[in-house]
């Protein structure tokens, strides 16, 4: 096993290389120290081989001891051959890697030699989430929809949808009933054609009649369009961009057909440009009191990371609170909203029971509602159960977002949803303007509980009646007041 040579050249990636090289070596002999030194040392041409003689005179010179093991040697290479900057052009370079026109596979493995060489260690959720961001835009849209656990599955995932993309099928030429040759057959065919040339030349064929001619092509094209099918009405002679019939035909799993009037279709969607969108904010206003507010927490980044949705909506011209959270199965409403605003309620076709909404333990969900609410411009009704909720008036869960194919954007947190034709977008409230709500509703809610006992639980509608003894003090005018 030889030792790779070193021509000093100022490439720190053919260093780096050369010195990995010189190590694998090593690793296999038991070499002493400064034998590796030595056997280093032998393999240096042109300009490598004057800068360590150089460097090896200097040192006797100055009176310096000797480099004596293969530690001291690296270490002075290094610091002569690869600049000071070169770890930081490395993060530079990784920070903006994409992948550009280069194949999946020399895109990964560049960006793993750059980790290699720049000794990044992160957590393999930052790995994956640098892999995903450098990715074409085509294969990155496909492959983050999938949940991968190692890097690996990313780019196998990755490399399967380049593939994919890169089998689509090629533009038609301009001879429609040209077909390509396979490769197989590309030899035979040449010389086939070669054949036929030959033969072509050395016998003229007599001309066939006029009549003759036309009628063999006409029986040439019906058989050449008799084998096409409709993939639409599932007939025989045509294509499906030549189709008359403006039907959709669906084959079912029970082997049904059920078909549709495309134009019927096009009425019922409308276009994204025919759509208008809305931009929909909370509601300003004092929000209805509720029973104890949520955890408060002193928010100044206005980002929605870790934000459950919060907006405030109307119900009964009353500004309540919303939440929605796609953690549930089932919409809630605030028992204590139902009361106050004297909501009909109607008996639940499935009671079932609760333990995590309220800290009574069990409870048993009995009843339903049906709540009509605004946001703007949206106004909306859904069919809600009743709950002693104490974290708002209003949430909305899995069914609403069902119902509404409401998407959910992580970023923004902005819910997007198409209703009556128009595209609806649902913004939050700012974590600080949650924190100022929460701030005033635990103010309220304190205010509540030291004045308990003045309030009575069931507030007159009127004035007291007027008593027979009226206490009352006339005033005199331009009268002074006395001292006391």
């Amino acid at each position: 096993m030889s030792i790779p040579p070193f021509q000093g050249k100022s490439d720190p990636e053919a260093y780096l290389e050369w010195e990995k090289k010189i190590e694998l070596v090593f690793e296999c002999h038991n070499y002493l120290e400064s034998k590796k030194v030595k056997l280093a040392a032998i393999e240096f041409s042109d300009y490598a081989m004057i800068w360590w003689d150089q460097l090896i005179s200097s040192r006797r010179r100055n009176g310096e001891r000797p480099i004596n093991t293969w530690a001291e040697m690296k270490a002075l290479m290094r610091k002569r051959f690869i600049p000071s900057y070169y770890h930081r052009e490395l993060h530079q370079k990784l920070q903006h890697l994409s992948q550009g026109n280069r194949s999946m596979d020399d895109y990964f493995k560049e960006m793993e030699v750059g980790m290699i060489r720049a000794n990044i260690e992160e957590d393999r959720e930052a790995t994956m989430v640098r892999f995903l961001a450098g990715l074409n835009k085509d294969i990155a849209n496909i492959v983050e929809l999938h949940h991968y656990v190692e890097i690996e599955e990313m780019v196998h995932m990755a490399v399967k949808v380049e593939k994919q993309l890169k089998r689509k099928v090629p533009v038609r030429g301009a001879y429609p009933n040209s077909s390509p040759t396979p490769k197989w057959s590309q030899g035979s065919g040449r010389k086939e054609n070669s054949i036929q040339a030959r033969d072509s030349l050395s016998i003229p064929k007599a001309p066939k009649p006029s009549g003759e001619a036309s009628k063999s092509n006409n029986e040439a094209g019906r058989n050449s369009t008799r084998d096409i099918k409709c993939f639409k009405c599932l007939e025989r002679g045509h294509i499906a961009s030549q189709c008359l019939n403006r039907r959709v035909m669906t084959l079912k799993s029970n082997g049904e057909i059920e078909s549709e009037d495309e134009e019927e279709n096009d009425l019922d969607h409308p276009t994204d440009e025919e759509r208008e969108e809305e931009l929909e904010f909370a509601m300003d206003g004092e929000l209805f009191v509720v029973k104890r507010s949520l955890s408060i927490q002193s928010i100044e980044d206005e980002q929605q990371r870790e934000n459950v949705f919060h907006s405030r909506c109307l119900i009964q011209g009353k500004v309540c609170s919303l939440i929605i959270d796609g953690g549930s199965c089932t919409n809630v409403v605030s028992s204590m909203l139902i009361e106050k605003l004297e909501l009909p309620t109607t008996k639940n076709p499935q009671p079932y029971k609760l333990q995590w909404l309220n800290d009574g333990g069990e409870l048993k969900v009995t009843e339903q509602a049906v709540i009509s609410f605004s946001i703007g411009k949206y106004s909306d009704e859904v069919v809600c159960d009743v709950v002693p909720m104490h974290a708002g008036h209003l949430l909305l869960e899995r069914p609403w977002q069902f119902d509404r194919r409401a998407i959910n954007n992580g970023y923004t947190n902005r819910y997007t949803f198409e209703y009556h034709g128009k595209n609806v977008t649902l913004a939050p409230m700012t974590p600080k303007q949650v924190y100022e709500d929460q701030v005033q509703l635990k103010n309220s809610v304190q205010q509540m509980k030291d004045f308990e006992d003045v309030f009575p639980e069931d507030i007159p509608s009127g004035l007291p009646p007027l008593r027979g003894i009226k206490y009352q003090i006339d005033f005199i005018p331009r009268a002074t007041y006395g001292k006391v």
